[in-house]
């Protein structure tokens, strides 16, 4: 995971992702990251790459 600044607070249940690039937003929410996280354990294309996100 390649998150850009972290914030607190709650996330907005959506996020921008791009495999093996940088984050194209500025800042997520923790709660967005760990969502995409457990989006990404399943997904074969994100096995063994880094990924930006963002929102």
């Amino acid at each position: 995971m390649r998150p850009p600044r972290l914030l607190d607070g709650p996330g907005e249940g959506r996020y921008r992702h791009a495999v093996e690039a940088g984050p194209a937003g500025s800042a997520i929410a923790r709660a967005d990251v760990a969502r995409a996280m457990l989006d990404f354990v399943p997904d074969a294309r994100t096995h063994g790459h880094a990924v930006g996100v963002s929102r």
